[in-house]
């Protein structure tokens, strides 16, 4: 009787072990899939408008 009680905490170990990991991995993938972009993760589009508004600026300039 004692080893099916053993055998029974030990699945219940392995459980809440499976669901702690489960739980972390999806902590992480949200935790991810939330960040901000950074500078390097701008689209095409992002890039273009950038240079765009950028040689806007320097034009600006050589006319002051």
């Amino acid at each position: 009787m004692e080893r099916l009680q053993d055998l029974s905490n030990l699945i219940l170990a392995i459980a809440y072990l499976i669901g702690a990991i489960t739980t972390f991995y999806q902590v992480k993938a949200k935790a991810k899939h939330d960040a901000p972009p950074n500078d390097k993760d701008m689209s095409v589009d992002d890039i273009q408008n950038e240079i765009k508004k950028l040689q806007k600026k320097l034009k600006e300039d050589k006319h002051d």
